[in-house]
């Protein structure tokens, strides 16, 4: 009897520490996913992390300081206006696709490398 009983408080820790550690993320992309934004107008634009990985940068890079005043993304899909603007002004994706970080010049300007309609 005192087995099954252990065995079932267990069992229960088990749970409640799996439970917990999911709730975290829920909602939360893991690192390398694709992630698709509306791009309205213009069309969907897909972030692809499996590509930003294999160039060998890591989350931390738009997701954390660096030096910045703010991280240049929220880890929260959704939590960041993105638009041409910003981009055009080098927040956001603009701070590496500027058509010289990331790009050629006569790239940065063709929206079909980013937006698909």
């Amino acid at each position: 009897m005192e087995m099954n009983y252990l065995l079932m408080i267990i069992g229960i820790l088990l749970f409640s520490l799996a439970g917990s550690s999911l709730a975290g993320n829920v909602g939360a992309e893991r690192c390398g996913a694709n992630i698709m934004y509306e791009g309205k107008g213009a069309g969907q634009v897909v972030f692809d992390g499996t590509l930003h990985s294999s160039k060998g940068f890591s989350c931390s890079v738009c997701h954390e300081q660096h030096g910045l005043s703010s991280a240049l993304f929220e880890m929260k899909k959704g939590a960041d206006a993105i638009s041409m603007r910003k981009m055009q002004l080098g927040s956001s994706c603009g701070y590496c696709h500027d058509g010289t970080k990331a790009f050629s010049v006569t790239d940065y300007l063709q929206c079909a490398n980013c937006h698909h309609k």
